[in-house]
């Protein structure tokens, strides 16, 4: 019996886990793939794009939020097999989506200067990324379409579809990339706005593909313009419980942000290494984020099933299976990464900076990959969105980033001293997380 309810809990995790990780993987190459490319044209373009990129980093975290929080419900409504709601929340997070993204593609199309400055002083920087954001701001509303139905994929166990949106959308760009960037095909090379264009042209592109597949072979989640009416209690519930996931999203990327911002203060140089070393780190992260992921989705199926028992034995599972992950993909990073940095065309300097922060990134990549799944998997999708969140707040705004900025600017430490201080953010969720996650008041019906 206990044999079978293992082989039963490792088919769940695979058929869930593996092609979120893929599909996160694939995301994340994407950008690796403009970071090389761009890479190749000097060290103020990849500061460009990367601070550029903080902006689309901000938005889709926005994008997570609303769709985290949609997953929260939808996974509940299938594990009690309702279709109904299922469509009806789609609708809701459409609407919100929309609204959002196109409150993001207004102000970067229009303001980019605006944006750019908040990032940085350095006029070069600016002119790079602002070129690069009114092209890839067009982009916003592909990507809102295509997260909510890869939500509404996934919540109903079919995530293999997002994850083949996802190859289209890699090679693509890379392709597009490659004839924009260095002016292929009888085009001029278009540099900055050239990685901008194929970046949006790959969105679009993945978009129609996820759409069209859904409707010509009768996905599940496929629906009409009525099935996605909702009603005003759902739209209640569903901000009830999903706003503060979208909050706590939010907050957490312009912590992020201020990270960037801190970097800078160090120098353009700094600034490009981290760059470097944070989309390379991405590459391996989603490993843990993938798992988390999955973690949130099978919670909510079970608890939507009436099996809380279950759902608790299964996180305490994957949490110990987050920690080996970890240790894995942290040796594997220390070891690709010299081979990975040698892509870049950046000076030796730049080079070793980035090195040492990723064998940084490595050794805390166990604590990382643990406290993913404890606030996205076990709290998230136990519905005990309000400790998530206050548990990420208090050690992103109250530890990490006035350690990052008195690290920058007043002490005047190097970089890798600087990120050092950021990272202490992982030690301190470890006493809020593991008091409550052997409490297990995290597992709540939300539905």
């Amino acid at each position: 019996m206990t044999s079978n309810k293992n082989k039963n809990f490792y088919k769940i995790i695979l058929t869930l886990a593996v092609p979120i990780i893929i599909q996160n993987l694939i995301t994340s190459s994407l950008n690796l793939v403009d970071n090389v490319m761009i890479g190749t044209l000097g060290e103020n373009e990849i500061a460009a794009v990367g601070l550029a990129n903080q902006y689309f980093f901000i938005f889709m975290m926005s994008m997570t939020g609303i769709t985290g929080g949609t997953s929260i419900f939808l996974s509940q409504y299938y594990g009690k097999k309702d279709t109904k709601s299922i469509k009806n929340f789609m609708g809701i997070t459409f609407v919100i989506g929309t609204i959002v993204a196109s409150a993001f593609a207004i102000l970067a199309f229009f303001t980019p200067v605006f944006v750019m400055k908040i990032f940085t002083k350095d006029t070069t920087v600016i002119n790079l990324g602002v070129s690069y954001l009114r092209i890839v701001s067009l982009s916003y509303i592909f990507t809102i379409v295509t997260l909510t139905f890869s939500t509404a994929l996934r919540s109903t166990g079919q995530a293999s579809l997002p994850m083949a949106g996802s190859i289209i959308g890699i090679l693509s760009n890379a392709g597009f990339n490659y004839i924009f960037i260095f002016g292929k095909l009888g085009l001029p090379a278009m540099g900055v706005r050239g990685a901008a264009l194929g970046t949006t042209f790959s969105r679009l592109l993945e978009m129609l593909f996820v759409v069209t597949i859904i409707y010509a072979k009768n996905y599940s989640v496929k629906c009409k313009l009525n099935e996605l009416l909702f009603t005003k209690h759902q739209f209640k519930n569903f901000m009830k419980t999903a706003t503060p996931v979208i909050f706590n999203d939010i907050m957490w990327s312009l912590g992020i942000s201020a990270y960037s911002i801190a970097y800078a203060k160090v120098g353009t140089n700094a600034l490009a290494s981290m760059q470097i070393a944070i989309t390379i780190n991405n590459l391996f992260n989603i490993f843990g984020t993938g798992l988390a992921a999955a973690t949130a989705i099978i919670i909510g199926n079970k608890i939507g099933e009436s099996k809380k028992d279950l759902a608790i034995e299964y996180t305490h599972k994957i949490s110990k299976i987050s920690v080996a992950l970890g240790i894995i993909i942290g040796l594997t990073l220390i070891l690709t990464s010299p081979l990975i940095v040698k892509l870049f065309n950046i000076t030796c300097e730049t080079k070793a900076i980035a090195l040492t922060v990723l064998k940084i990134m490595a050794i805390i990549t166990p604590l990382r990959f643990f406290n993913i799944t404890m606030i996205i998997g076990a709290f998230r999708g136990g519905g005990d969105v309000n400790y998530a969140i206050f548990t990420e707040l208090i050690c992103v705004w109250g530890i990490a980033v006035p350690l990052s900025f008195i690290g920058a600017t007043i002490l005047h430490l190097n970089i890798i001293w600087v990120y050092m201080l950021v990272c202490f953010e992982e030690i301190v969720k470890l006493f809020f997380e593991i008091p409550r996650f052997k409490s297990n008041r995290w597992i709540k019906e939300v539905i």
